[in-house]
């Protein structure tokens, strides 16, 4: 009885074998006629299985790409909400001059109340002239950057745009916003005293009159020395007084040479005539206006009243005497713009303005060769516009 089963099993065997192969070779997917029984059962088995665990992977496949997925927006709109509602202040000196250092404050606020502000990295244009680049790592309401440095060059804005960029959460998008802060800034030229000032005797040459000397003004000084009966109490040198009492030894006296030549009145004419085939060079009207803002103060701290006539002031007489006048003038120079068809007319014309007991200074962003043969027979300080390079200060920055 048990040969006949195992015969019975083979022949089972080969049936279902002749079913699984048709003509050529080709496989047939599905079971023969005479596959029946136990055998077709183990089959359906086995493949109802396979499709089981193809479903099952793939759904572990979705579930993990719609995660992906809500991650995705939820970033993207996270990071959207990151810039949002948020106000850029500026805090910096009104009134300054190029290439002087200067205390700066920027302050991110947030507005919004259910969400901080996260990684915020700030680009603010200051004057169109300095780039300051800085970063923001968490604002609750406000945010505050303290820098220290300096604008290189002259001018006036009220507002300064600036740029808000944040690749909050995960670094996967970036995002981007922009304004304007609004704070006005005046920036007048860098100061620089012409060398022809230092000359011996310049300003007395250029004038036409005998000067005056103002009884109280100083010399130069020449030394300390022993207090003596007789000395003004304000010319007591406080400092060394202190060292020598200490030494059990008395007062001493700051001692200044007599003062030397003022002239009467000055005035400053600036103009931007020159002869064919110079260049025109913005960084001449530059260095030029810096030459100007230095004569006033030279002049003003010296007590010299002085008059300014530019043809970027269509001509019009800038009197400097005092504090105030000396302001305006700062910011004439300013916002001062560079004059286009002066003429070898109009710088005459403007030469006959000035009264003869005034002492003359000429000015100008075009080489002097270009211009000097023009002018009459008058006794007057040409200053080189050639005699001075400089650059300019770095920002440094420091974060609150």
């Amino acid at each position: 009885g048990g040969r006949v089963e195992v015969e019975r099993r083979r022949a089972v065997r080969v049936a279902v074998g002749a079913a699984a192969v048709g003509v050529g070779g080709e496989v047939i997917t599905g079971p023969g006629p005479d596959a029946i029984g136990p055998i077709g059962t183990e089959q359906e088995l086995d493949l109802d299985g396979g499709l089981a665990g193809f479903v099952r992977v793939d759904g572990v496949l979705i579930t993990l790409g719609t995660a992906g997925l809500f991650l995705l927006i939820g970033a993207f709109l996270l990071g959207r909400r990151n810039l949002q509602r948020l106000a850029l202040t500026l805090r910096a000196p009104a009134r300054l001059f190029a290439d002087t250092p200067f205390d700066l404050r920027l302050t991110l606020h947030n507005k919004r109340s259910l969400l901080d502000a996260f990684n915020i990295d700030i680009t603010l244009h200051l004057s169109r002239q300095t780039n300051i680049v800085t970063t923001a790592p968490w604002t609750s309401s406000t945010s505050t950057v303290k820098l220290a440095g300096s604008i290189p060059g002259r001018g006036s804005l009220l507002e300064h745009p600036f740029a808000l960029r944040s690749t909050f959460p995960l670094d996967l998008f970036r995002h981007e916003a922009s304004g304007h802060a609004t704070h006005e800034i005046l920036i007048y030229p860098r100061p620089l005293v012409p060398r022809e000032f230092f000359t011996h005797g310049a300003l007395h040459d250029s004038s036409l009159l005998p000067g005056v000397t103002p009884g109280s003004a100083p010399g130069e000084p020449r030394g300390i020395r022993p207090w003596q009966p007789g000395d003004p109490a304000k010319h007591i040198h406080w400092p060394a007084s202190a060292r020598s009492m200490s030494r059990l030894r008395g007062l001493r006296i700051r001692e200044n040479d007599p003062p030397g030549f003022h002239p009467q009145h000055c005035t400053l004419l600036f103009h931007s005539f020159g002869t064919s085939g110079e260049l025109i060079r913005a960084d001449r009207f530059e260095r030029a206006l810096s030459l100007a803002c230095g004569s006033l103060r030279y002049l003003r701290d010296h007590g010299i009243p002085t008059t300014l006539l530019a043809d970027f002031l269509d001509w019009q007489p800038l009197v400097v005497t005092t504090r105030g006048c000396m302001a305006n003038a700062l910011v004439a120079l300013a916002r001062a713009e560079r004059a286009k068809g002066t003429e070898a007319h109009d710088l005459l014309h403007a030469l006959d303005k000035v009264p003869p007991e005034h002492s003359l200074l000429l000015l100008s962003d075009m080489p002097t060769q270009s211009w000097s043969p023009f002018l009459p027979k008058r006794p007057a300080i040409l200053i080189d516009i050639k005699q001075f390079r400089y650059g300019h200060k770095q920002l440094n920055r420091s974060k609150t």
